[in-house]
């Protein structure tokens, strides 16, 4: 019975990591049945014990509880903030897809299926780009296929830096690997107009450096990123359209012109602070943004929304400082805890850890039902198999495939 479990949670997780980037559909069945197949399999008592003992899992248990105590005292409808807890359900995802991947031969499958999807959905677009073919949702000039072209790119920036990780750590396939980077990158600065995806891309060509020189590694990886931003921006139309607009649209915004992508966000940004300062310690309540930032634009004449772009003030209004702070604590725990992985893991976890710090100033990327479940799903692969143990704090020990 166990192996029949062990056989269907595995085929089950690979299955989640072709999903989340291919089929929203798909996703909101499979990951319920992970949970289920979980609970089905008995050994509460253990899997308590791992998970109390784990402080990735338990600063996500944390953070989601925090939400829910944020019911208490929220100004909107219990169903309104309902919604919004579904929304943070890949919080509460964390611990499961701990669980979920506490073999080794889950990991590596989990991880190769998120790759798989995307190398499904690059070569999908090279297709289109070249054939002109209607085989995606974006077109021949923007190739997206099976998500908007802000997610697609994001997770290609991902994707580009694992493989980019892979070829480094593996020699036989170095080359192999690195002409995949190359299709990648090329697709992101050269095919696509999602500036998130432009940023963390090269804030990982940074880490990347750093990771392999350290110090020194930080000034050539800056280097990198000059010549690698002049060769894009001189030579891709689609880059230096979208960056063009950056300028454009801050100029503007001096001049009073707030109805541009940057005048909206600068005001989003300055009112949410003020919605925060009002209530800095524990906000106004979970699934409060809404109702408190359309009270704030009736009240001064302002653009409503239902979304700051930027996850630590989304989080920030409902839960205050505390839940930033949680929020942070979380993600520095995960970048801490990387020391005690194996090399592989530990600098592929690094990546997704400066994915979700950085992408989550620029977007509430946790809201999006993509990238929150994948960012759930890689932390279980990376961090699965983090044997920890609670003495005096958080005494972290390593992989015990280490």
């Amino acid at each position: 019975m166990t192996n029949h479990f062990d056989t269907t949670r595995r085929i089950l997780a690979v299955l989640i990591g072709l999903s989340i980037p291919l089929s929203t559909a798909l996703t909101n069945i499979l990951c319920p049945l992970a949970i289920l197949l979980l609970l089905a399999e008995g050994q509460y008592k253990q899997k308590f014990n791992t998970l109390r003992q784990h402080p990735v899992a338990l600063f996500a248990i944390l953070l989601f509880t925090f939400l829910l105590i944020g019911l208490l005292y929220t100004p909107v409808p219990l169903s309104e903030a309902g919604r919004i807890v579904d929304k943070y359900r890949e919080w509460l995802y964390i611990p499961f897809f701990i669980l979920i991947f506490r073999d080794q031969q889950s990991r590596e499958w989990g991880l190769y299926a998120f790759l798989a999807a995307m190398g499904i959905t690059l070569f999908l677009a090279y297709l289109m780009a070249i054939s002109g073919w209607q085989v995606g949702k974006g077109t021949p000039e923007n190739p997206f296929i099976f998500k908007n072209y802000i997610t697609q790119n994001l997770l290609m920036a991902l994707a580009a830096y694992f493989v980019a990780i892979q070829a480094w750590q593996k020699p036989r396939w170095r080359w192999l690997l690195s002409i995949v980077v190359l299709l990648a990158v090329y697709n992101i600065l050269f095919m696509s107009a999602g500036r998130t995806g432009y940023l963390i891309l090269f804030c990982l060509i940074v880490l990347l450096f750093y990771q392999a020189y350290r110090l020194r590694g930080i000034l050539l990886g800056c280097l990198v990123l000059i010549l690698l931003s002049v060769i894009a921006y001189t030579s891709s139309d689609i880059l230096r359209q979208r960056i063009n607009k950056i300028p454009k649209d801050m100029a503007a915004y001096e001049q009073g012109d707030k109805h541009t992508s940057i005048g909206y966000r600068f005001e989003f940004y300055k009112n949410t602070l003020y919605l925060i300062a009002q209530h800095p310690v524990i906000g106004h309540g979970t699934g409060s943004f809404t109702h408190e930032y359309q009270q704030l634009a009736e009240k001064h004449g302002l653009h409503p929304t239902t979304n700051p772009h930027c996850e630590y003030l989304m989080i920030g209004v409902q839960l205050g400082l505390i839940g930033i702070g949680l929020f942070v604590a979380l993600l520095y725990l995960m970048w801490y805890s990387t020391r005690y992985l194996k090399k592989e893991p530990a600098l592929l976890a690094q990546g997704l850890v400066v994915t979700i710090a950085v992408g989550c100033l620029i977007n509430s990327l946790w809201l999006d039902t993509t990238e929150g479940h994948i960012f759930a799903y890689l932390i279980g692969v990376f961090y699965g198999g983090l044997q920890v143990q609670k003495l005096q704090g958080f005494d972290i020990r390593r992989d015990k495939n280490r």
